[in-house]
């Protein structure tokens, strides 16, 4: 059973105003246009309690996102991207409401963790993207205070007994009797001279794969060290099968796909066989726990939704 971070819970929050974190991951995001004063354009698209978004506002945060929509689906884009927006100005205001608290010191400890991961300084990243770094700064508040309030009214209530997770186990047996696994991290590149620079940086004394992976890597998993985790033969693209032929530790060479130019080391392996309720007891409570924060956090986003009032005029994105 693979481990999976349970970040469905923050879709408000981390869809809206990031694009920090995705700016070295997903090839479209160029540097922002020139963006018009939040004066420029006093029109409503929304209200949550009364409390207005304006147009200039709702540009300027999708402007932030980094999402460059098709002409065909830009419509669609920016409407669902105003019903997040509109979620996250609800939560926000509810967690302010109950009075959740973020210190400064752990704002600049988020962003000098999140500058540290991508080995460069964030205001550099911000700038060349054409970015304002206090707006950016003021995203990452926010995040900060739902991410807290989420913590508190729904992962806070929610428990995984050692007898739901045997039980989970005695019902569905054939999910623990496994094959021969791999344990591997990828670096993934756009272009094969780029991974060959990687590769001479692999050779070097010292060298360390997972932080290379944070700082090169263009694949979802980089922010992990590139960590893919466990996967038999057969589960990955054909092109991840050649860590079944590496050795411990051992990092392949340039392995080109769809996806870009791959460099990959496998970090452990597991013989075939059946799963003791033991070892799989920490994958079990993480699925029953996601489902359960899953259901929890539906129905606590419902009442929430149900003790505010919005007004939405998704005509004025098209104007």
């Amino acid at each position: 059973m693979k481990n999976t971070r349970l970040t469905h819970l923050l879709a408000p929050a981390l869809l809206l105003g990031l694009v920090f974190f995705s700016c070295k991951k997903t090839a479209e995001v160029k540097p922002a246009a020139p963006q018009a004063p939040a004066s420029a354009d006093g029109r409503v698209v929304a209200t949550v309690n009364g409390e207005p978004i304006t147009l200039a506002e709702f540009r300027e945060r999708f402007v932030r996102s980094g999402l460059k929509p098709d002409q065909e689906a830009e419509f669609d884009v920016k409407r669902e991207y105003l019903n997040r927006l509109i979620d996250r100005t609800m939560i926000l205001r509810e967690a302010q409401r109950v009075r959740i608290k973020i210190a400064p010191t752990e704002i600049n400890k988020r962003i000098e963790a999140l500058g540290a991961e991508r080995g460069k300084d964030v205001k550099d990243i911000l700038s060349g993207l054409g970015l304002d770094f206090e707006k950016w700064k003021s995203d990452i508040w926010e995040d900060m205070m739902i991410e807290r309030l989420i913590a508190r009214d729904v992962r806070g209530h929610v428990k995984v007994t050692p007898a739901e997770i045997k039980r989970y186990y005695e019902t569905n047996r054939q999910e623990f009797d496994k094959p021969d696994q791999a344990r591997a991290r990828q670096i993934v590149v756009a272009t094969e001279e780029e991974a060959g620079k990687v590769r001479e940086q692999l050779q070097a004394p010292g060298a360390d794969f997972a932080r290379l992976a944070r700082q090169k890597s263009t694949a979802p998993e980089a922010a992990k060290g590139g960590d893919l985790g466990y996967f038999a033969m057969g589960e990955m693209p054909a092109e991840f099968n050649v860590v079944f032929s590496l050795p411990k530790g051992g990092i392949s060479g340039i392995v080109k796909s769809p996806y870009g130019y791959h460099i990959f080391k496998l970090e452990d392996t597991r013989k075939a066989g059946i799963i003791g309720l033991k070892d799989a007891s920490p994958g079990i409570e993480e699925r029953l726990r996601r489902d359960k924060e899953d259901a929890r956090y539906k129905q606590w986003l419902k009442e929430l939704r149900a003790r505010t009032k919005f007004e939405v005029n998704y005509q004025a994105l098209g104007q």
